[in-house]
């Protein structure tokens, strides 16, 4: 079965167990599969011969997956994003998708931008599609845009393939739970390829997806009481997410004894952050993941044990079935065990390329001589004695300050080896393009950011790096600032210098 036959196969066997639930609403899988097949039959009659990606807009609402379900059973991608990105971006996305039928959960002013509310009357009296219309194999599943280097979006395309090579995987993941107990948090976007994991694993699964929202994100006691109210068992969400999670004390599994898995991916999951997990959560597995958009969310994982907690830095992990990942130096040759390199993946789950971008396709994306499918993720990282991979920062985290070549990342494990020190983020401050010095921002515990404490801990920094790395400037802050993605917002800190 693929994943669409999947979910038919699931709806068949509980049509009345809640899908997707959030504050704007619930649906059953019953509701999920009638209402998705009668828009797609909609949207297959108004599309015609179009078979570009159709836009998703919106944030959170039980009608997104519908939509995504209906696109891909009409015979066509879909291309979702977020009501919390700028009014620019979004329509510099739906420029580039070149589809003007845009199917929107919130008020959206475009002339082809058909509301849920209106499309509920219109599908009303649609049958409901036939199969032999969905994609298949190779054909388009999603575009997920993500940001480019030179300001402008670029979207990364993936197949049914792609996505059905991961979920076969991702299913695995994790201590197996009995099927009312499995019940996924969707913390991030749904522009956002993390939240591919708790969607598609999620409903392939026949598991129930609770989704929060952004603005309930901003509301850590209410979050945690909704997440609670739902009996969350799987929790997938950025590490940053986790820590803003863990500033209330409560957040532990005497109160919340439903969540049996963390998993992670996004960015890099500390030791500081998975020992707290396991000294609140001891019974409860920490499961590391990695993996780039183009890659289909994630290839890569590892169950995070007490021994490694004594360890300077995680693994990431070994790679999934039908993936391998060679380290390669900058002339492109494969480094032994040990040695950090470009990380470049190799497999089945590998994106077919950038939408209508061939340039930027063809400066990451390639094929080996074995048909496979290639690329180059500019991810620093090495294999351990153990076996295990780790990684070691972005090479586009590379910073050259006076003449030297520094790693940011470095100083930030170096400064989350002191206990005080609960979070760190590290970030050129520039003038004119040029860099002056390094700052360092901190969230600390039992110091107050007195001249005493910053004199400590750059006396300690000295004792584990060169001084040139030694950050001149330390702000201390209640919490490192995230994106709507949950990842670090490393340009608001070097905004804010």
């Amino acid at each position: 079965m693929n994943i669409i036959e999947r979910i038919e196969h699931i709806v068949a066997e509980m049509p009345s167990k809640p899908a997707f639930i959030s504050r704007f609403g619930k649906i059953a899988y019953g509701d999920l599969w009638d209402a998705s097949g009668k828009l797609a039959a909609w949207i297959d009659k108004t599309q015609v011969d179009n078979k570009k990606p159709v836009i998703v807009y919106g944030h959170k609402s039980p009608w997104m997956p519908v939509c995504f379900l209906a696109a891909v059973r009409s015979g066509r991608a879909y291309c979702p994003v977020d009501s919390s990105m700028p009014e620019d971006r979004v329509l510099q996305i739906i420029d580039k998708v070149g589809n003007p039928l845009v199917l929107s959960t919130e008020p959206l002013e475009l002339e082809n931008a058909h509301l849920i509310d209106e499309l509920k009357e219109i599908i009303k009296n649609q049958e409901i599609i036939s199969k032999d219309k969905w994609i298949s194999g190779k054909d388009l599943f999603y575009v997920i845009f993500t940001s480019g280097s030179t300001g402008l979006p670029k979207g990364v395309k993936i197949t049914m393939d792609n996505l059905e090579g991961f979920t076969q995987w991702s299913r695995s993941l994790g201590r197996e739970l009995e099927e009312e107990e499995r019940i996924f948090l969707n913390q991030a976007p749904l522009s956002f390829d993390l939240s591919v994991m708790d969607i598609y694993t999620g409903l392939t699964s026949g598991s129930t997806i609770c989704s929060i929202d952004k603005e309930l994100q901003q509301d850590n006691t209410e979050m945690l009481d909704y997440i609670k109210e739902n009996n969350v068992s799987f929790w997938v969400s950025t590490p940053s997410f986790a820590d803003l999670a863990m500033t209330a004390p409560e957040f532990n599994d005497r109160n919340f004894p439903c969540i049996k898995n963390f998993f992670f991916c996004g960015e890099k999951l500390t030791v500081s952050t998975a020992k707290e997990l396991r000294r609140r959560f001891p019974k409860s597995g920490v499961i590391n993941t990695y993996g780039p958009t183009e890659s289909t969310v994630a290839v890569t994982d590892v169950v995070i044990t007490d021994d490694m907690l004594e360890q300077k830095e995680l693994p990431i992990g070994k790679t999934r079935p039908g993936t391998k990942i060679i380290i390669i130096d900058e002339n492109g040759n494969e480094l032994p065990q040990g040695k950090a390199g470009e990380m470049l993946i190799i497999g089945d789950t590998v994106s077919p390329g950038y939408f209508e971008d061939d340039e930027k396709t063809k400066a990451v994306f390639g094929v080996n001589d074995k048909g496979e499918r290639i690329y180059k993720t500019g991810d620093k990282g090495f294999y351990g004695k153990d076996g295990q991979l780790y990684i070691s920062g972005r090479i586009d985290l590379q910073i050259k300050f006076h003449g030297y070549r520094i790693e940011l990342g470095d100083i930030e494990q170096n400064l989350l080896a002191m206990d005080m020190i609960k979070g760190a983020c590290v970030v050129p401050k520039k003038r004119d393009g040029k860099i002056q010095q390094i700052a360092a921002f901190l969230v600390c515990e039992g110091i107050e950011g007195s001249f005493a404490d910053r004199k400590m801990i750059r006396n300690f920094l000295k004792e584990k790096l060169p001084e040139y790395m030694v950050p001149k400037k330390l702000v201390f802050v209640d919490s490192i600032p995230m994106t709507d993605n949950g990842k670090i917002d490393r340009k608001k800190m070097e905004a804010s210098l």
